[in-house]
C-alpha cells in the first residue's frame, strides 16, 4: 500500500557490481543492507532501498510492505520490529535506524559522513564520481553530429553534437571503451551536382574567403537553373557516375570538397570542445553496400521487384512499412548504408552498445534498419543498437528556432550570438565593478559562458523533448542555467583565492543542516553518472550539478566561511568549498561545459 513517507518516483535500485566502500553513497546502501540482513528478519536479496521524501529526516528507506506480507505482519509493526532489532556497529556511516509507518529509515552519522565525502572528493579529484567497474573496458560506439559535406552545420546539428559528446564523456567515466564516430554525409547525387556546376562554370570555390558558403550557393544556383533546364540534372547524374567509377578529376575534386569542409567543421567542434575517434563518412561504406543487398536477397529478407528495385517487406505483424534497399537505377538508400554501417561495427568492434544520436524524425528509419539487420541473422547487434532520439529547438514563443526568418540557421551563428550576448553581460558587470574579470579575460570567459549556456540549455532536460531557446533565460546567472552553475564554480574559486584549506582540516565539524545538504548532494555524483549512463541521459548529470550549486549557495548565504566562528570550522568549510568546486567542475565537464575561475 502507498505511504506518505515514500516518494515512489525517487525509488533507486541497489547498485550492482560496486565494491563495498567504493563511495560513501555506496557504503551507506551496503551498510543499510547488512544491518537489515543481520536482524535475521529479511534476506539481503529482499532489500530494496529508496530515497525518502525530502520532508523525512532520513537518507535511505526500506519499504517493508512485501517483507511484512511474507511474514504475515502489519507493515507498521514489522518496520518497528526491524528497527528495534537493528544494530549499528562502530565505524559505520549510518548513525541512526528508525521506523515510520511501513518504512525503516536510515540517517547518516553527520561527522563520519562529512569526513568520508570530503576525503573521497579530495582523493578522486577530476576522477571523482567515475566508476570504471560498470563498463569494464567494453566497447561502445556513439555516432553523433554527422553533418553533410559541402554544407554548413545548422542549428539542428547542435542537439546531436552536444548530446552525443556528453554521452561519450559519461560512458567513458563508467569505464566503457567508447568509440565516437562522426558519420559524415560525403556521398550521394548532390556531389554530382557540385561536380557538374564546378566543371560547367570553371569554378574554384576553394579560393573564396568562405569556401563552404560558396559551395552552398553553387548548389542552390545549379538546382534553380535545373528547373528550367532538366538536362543539367542529367549532367549531375553523369558526374556522380564518374565519381563512383573513380574518375581522377572527380575523385580529386570531391576529396578537396571534403577537406575544406572539414576545416570549417573543425572550427565549430573546437569551440564546443568536441573530438571524434573516427570520421567514417558514407563513402567509406560504399564498397559494402552491394554485398549487404545480396546477403539480404540470399537470406530472403528482401526480394527483387519486376522493375529491378530491391524491397524489404516487414509484414503486418511488425507494423513497419516496406522500404527499398536499392532503386530501379541501382542506387542505394540510407537504409542500405546504415545497415552496412551497423554490420561493419559489429564485425570491427562487437560493441555492447551501438548508439545513434539522431533526431526523432528518423525513428521509423532506425526501426527499419535494426529490423533488417535482425532478419539478416545479426540479432545480437540489432538488439544492442539504440536510437537516442531528440526533439526540435524552438524559440521562447514555441516556434521553430530561427535568427533570419525564412533561411537556414547556421550553428556558428548561434554560437556567435551567444558569445556576443555573454560579452555584453561581462562588460556591463565590469563597468559596474561587479566582477573579478580582467579586460584580458573578457574574450575567453565570454566564449566559455556563451558556449556553456547553449550546451546547458540543450542538456538540462531529456533529449526526447524539444528545447525552448530563450536568450535572456539561458544566460541568466540565476535559476537552472549553465551560467548559474559556472557562476557558482567561480564563486567557490574566488573564496579559495583568498584562503586555501589547510591539510588535515577537521571536516568532522561539518554537521550543520546546510553543510550536510551540500555533502549529501556531493556524495550522489557516482550514482548520477551511473544513472545517466544506464538511461543515456545527460540531463541526470545536469540535474545533479544544478542541485549541488543550489545547495552550495544556500550554505554560502547561511554559513560564513572566511569569518567562521572558529579557525577549525573555517578550515573545514574551506575544505567543503574546495570539494564543491571540484564537484561542479566534474559535473560541468561531463556535460562538455567549461568551469571559469572568475566571472
Amino acid at each position: 500500500m502507498p505511504d506518505a513517507n515514500f516518494d515512489s518516483s525517487r525509488s533507486v535500485p541497489t547498485p550492482q557490481a560496486v565494491p563495498l566502500a567504493a563511495y560513501a553513497h555506496d557504503r551507506l546502501r551496503a551498510e543499510a543492507t547488512e544491518i537489515l540482513a543481520a536482524t535475521g528478519l529479511v534476506t539481503r536479496e529482499s532489500v530494496t532501498l529508496a530515497l525518502p521524501k525530502p520532508s523525512i529526516p532520513a537518507d535511505l528507506a526500506f519499504p517493508v510492505f512485501a517483507a511484512a506480507k511474507a511474514a504475515g505482519q502489519n507493515p507498521g509493526d514489522f518496520s518497528q520490529r526491524l528497527a528495534d532489532a537493528a544494530v549499528v556497529p562502530e565505524g559505520m556511516l549510518i548513525g541512526a535506524v528508525t521506523a515510520q509507518g511501513g518504512f525503516v529509515n536510515f540517517a547518516v552519522h553527520p561527522a563520519a559522513f562529512a569526513a568520508a565525502v570530503i576525503e573521497e572528493v579530495e582523493a578522486g579529484g577530476a576522477a571523482y564520481g567515475n566508476d570504471k567497474i560498470v563498463g569494464a573496458g567494453q566497447k561502445t560506439v556513439v555516432e553523433f553530429s554527422s553533418p553533410n559535406i559541402a554544407r554548413k552545420m545548422h542549428v539542428g546539428h547542435l542537439r546531436s553534437t552536444v548530446i552525443g559528446h556528453s554521452l561519450v564523456k559519461i560512458l567513458a567515466a563508467l569505464g566503457y571503451d567508447v568509440i565516437s564516430d562522426n558519420h559524415l554525409g560525403d556521398w550521394g547525387t548532390q556531389f554530382g551536382t557540385l561536380l557538374a556546376a564546378i566543371d560547367n562554370d570553371h569554378l574554384t570555390p576553394w579560393d573564396d574567403p568562405d569556401p563552404v558558403q560558396s559551395l552552398v550557393e553553387v548548389y542552390a544556383r545549379f538546382n534553380s537553373a535545373a528547373k528550367d533546364d532538366p538536362t543539367l540534372m542529367d549532367s549531375a547524374r553523369a558526374w556522380f557516375k564518374r565519381l563512383e567509377d573513380g574518375d581522377p578529376w572527380a575523385r580529386q575534386t570531391w576529396q578537396r570538397l571534403i577537406d575544406l569542409t572539414l576545416v570549417e567543421f573543425d572550427k565549430t567542434y573546437r569551440r564546443l570542445g568536441v573530438a571524434f575517434d573516427t570520421t567514417h563518412g558514407e563513402s567509406y561504406f560504399e564498397p559494402m553496400l552491394a554485398p549487404v543487398v545480396q546477403e539480404a536477397l540470399d537470406k530472403k529478407v528482401a526480394h527483387i521487384e519486376p522493375g529491378g528495385a530491391v524491397v524489404v517487406e516487414f509484414g503486418e505483424e511488425s507494423r513497419l512499412p516496406s522500404c527499398l534497399l536499392r532503386k530501379t537505377d541501382g542506387a542505394t538508400l540510407y537504409q542500405t548504408r546504415d545497415a552496412a554501417t551497423c554490420l561493419y561495427r559489429w564485425r570491427e568492434y562487437a560493441p555492447v552498445r551501438n548508439i545513434y544520436v539522431v533526431g526523432a524524425e528518423q525513428k521509423l528509419h532506425f526501426q527499419q534498419v535494426f529490423e533488417i539487420v535482425r532478419r539478416m541473422g545479426y540479432k545480437e547487434i540489432a538488439d544492442r543498437s539504440i536510437h537516442i532520439a531528440f526533439g526540435a529547438i524552438v524559440d521562447a514563443g514555441g516556434q521553430r528556432f530561427s535568427m533570419r526568418k525564412g533561411t537556414a540557421i547556421f550553428l556558428e551563428e548561434v554560437l556567435d550570438e551567444a558569445v556576443t550576448r555573454a560579452r555584453a553581460l561581462m562588460q556591463a558587470s565590469m563597468a559596474e565593478g561587479r566582477t573579478e574579470i580582467t579586460p584580458e579575460e573578457v574574450d575567453s570567459v565570454s566564449e566559455m559562458l556563451g558556449i556553456g549556456a547553449v550546451i546547458y540549455a540543450d542538456l538540462y532536460q531529456g533529449p526526447e523533448r524539444g528545447i525552448k531557446f530563450d536568450w535572456d533565460k539561458i544566460l541568466a546567472n540565476e535559476g537552472n542555467t549553465g551560467a548559474y552553475l559556472q557562476y557558482t564554480h567561480a564563486r567557490c574559486r574566488s573564496i579559495l583565492r583568498k584562503a586555501l584549506p589547510a591539510p588535515g582540516a577537521e571536516t568532522l565539524l561539518l554537521v550543520s543542516p546546510e553543510e550536510q545538504a551540500v555533502l549529501k548532494q556531493l556524495s550522489r555524483l557516482p550514482h548520477a553518472i551511473r544513472e545517466a549512463g544506464a538511461n543515456f541521459a545527460p540531463s541526470t548529470v545536469a540535474d545533479w550539478t544544478y542541485n549541488l550549486a543550489k545547495a552550495f549557495n544556500d550554505f554560502y548565504h547561511s554559513c560564513p566561511v572566511l569569518k567562521a566562528e572558529t579557525s577549525g570550522l573555517r578550515e573545514a568549510r574551506l575544505a567543503l568549498v574546495a570539494a564543491v568546486a571540484q564537484g561542479l567542475k566534474n559535473g560541468l565537464g561531463l556535460l562538455g561545459i567549461g568551469a571559469p575561475e572568475r566571472m
